[in-house]
């Protein structure tokens, strides 16, 4: 039972996870749960590559994820925009915008998105 609540935590709420064509967690998707009053959150995850990281934080109308992507790895990332703007850093791709997300693939390393309401 508290492998479930683990697993529920490192894939939701911290966001973890992989694509559904990855194998091994050489793809990542990170799209963490950023609902209700929750504030903040980070998790990790060891994959075959490496540990996988990720922290975000919202506050006052901004929004912080910083993600970890191991070498030989790349990752799937959603933003969630709350009717705002994302900010990604250099050598992220934008992927794809929507109302509630902008989506981003990066290759291994930190990386750091932001968005604002508005």
């Amino acid at each position: 039972m508290l492998g479930a609540i683990d697993s529920w935590f490192t894939t939701r709420v911290a966001g973890i996870g992989q694509t559904s064509d990855s194998v091994g967690y050489a793809e990542l998707l990170i799209d963490p749960a950023v609902e209700g009053g929750m504030t903040s959150a980070s998790g990790s995850y060891r994959t075959p590559y490496g540990v996988a990281r990720t922290q975000w934080k919202r506050d006052a109308g901004r929004f912080r994820l910083t993600v970890d992507v191991p070498a030989g790895s790349t990752a799937e990332i959603h933003v969630p925009l709350f009717g705002g703007k994302a900010r990604a850093p250099a050598g992220a791709r934008l992927v794809r915008t929507g109302q509630e997300e902008a989506v981003y693939e990066a290759g291994s390393g930190s990386w750091t998105f932001r968005s604002t309401a508005s």
